[in-house]
């Protein structure tokens, strides 16, 4: 199989399902339904067929387990409303059982695949956490940075790195699951204020700029940052230490950076931190 195949996988579609994929280098796998999915998938698409999901929770566990993947749903013509719903919801396309003509399916699973990589590129929000990604965050903090001119007040920008990291089923790199960056979202957001800007800009790294005459402020929000987590490990019924490094800029309107030039100082500023109870 080469190297730029698509991987396909095929949830609870049956046996005959897909063949034409296979037919033209498509690199198949099928599985009975969405129990047996693993706890994180690196396929390129995803056909679930609707028979006991509904649209809603498909969508919700594909994109925490799948969250790179192309999403077409398969229903029967009687269920075709939720594939409406699926689609609102985000699905990349909708198959109907017996109304797929010859052919069509490769090219609607290569058009889902361009069409996830296009609106992954050009998203804002980070689907996980639902926080700014590094392109929204950009968006709006040139902004504050702008207002921080006018009013001639500094800001202060944190650079937080949770160290929750899992090797993989391979044994290849680590990886950080979409679900330990909830809790990490969530631990965050519980140690800044409402007015404060987070954003998740890589897989396993936040930032937070801290509105207002925010100079000083950035000790503060580090202690609750450590107190949340010693909160958050305490709650665990299986604890799995959270830690994190954290580095901070302030970006003074006398001497003004670049935000690239502040998110690299903040980086390069980074301690490691942990909770009480490690």
């Amino acid at each position: 199989m080469e190297g730029d195949a698509i991987r396909v996988l095929l949830v609870g579609t049956g046996d005959d399902f897909g063949t034409d994929l296979e037919a033209e280098g498509f690199e198949v796998a099928r599985i009975p339904d969405l129990a047996s999915l693993g706890p994180r998938s690196d396929q390129d698409a995803v056909i679930v067929a609707l028979d006991d999901p509904g649209p809603l929770e498909a969508l919700e566990i594909l994109r925490l387990k799948t969250p790179a993947a192309a999403v077409l749903v398969l229903t029967t013509p009687e269920r075709e409303a939720d594939g409406a719903v699926a689609l609102h919801a985000g699905a990349e396309d909708h198959l109907v059982r017996g109304s797929i003509p010859d052919g069509l399916l490769p090219r609607a699973v290569r058009y889902a695949v361009e069409r996830r990589r296009l609106r992954r590129e050009l998203a804002t929000i980070d689907e996980s956490t639902r926080l700014p990604n590094l392109r929204g965050f950009v968006a709006i903090a040139e902004h504050q940075l702008r207002m921080a001119d006018r009013a001639g007040t500094p800001i202060v920008l944190l650079f937080v790195r949770f160290d929750g990291q899992r090797a993989d089923s391979t044994g290849g790199e680590p990886t950080v699951p979409d679900q330990l960056a909830i809790e990490a979202a969530e631990v965050l957001l519980s140690a800044i204020r409402g007015s404060d800007l987070p954003a998740r800009i890589a897989e396993d790294t936040f930032c937070v700029l801290l509105s207002g005459d925010a100079k000083g402020s950035e000790v503060a929000v580090l202690s609750r940052l450590v107190e949340a987590i010693a909160v958050h490990d305490a709650n665990k019924a299986e604890p799995e230490p959270m830690a994190l490094s954290v580095g901070s800029a302030i970006y003074d309107p006398a001497d003004p950076v670049s935000l690239e030039g502040l998110l690299r100082t903040a980086e390069a500023e980074m301690r490691p931190h942990a909770s009480e109870t490690r």
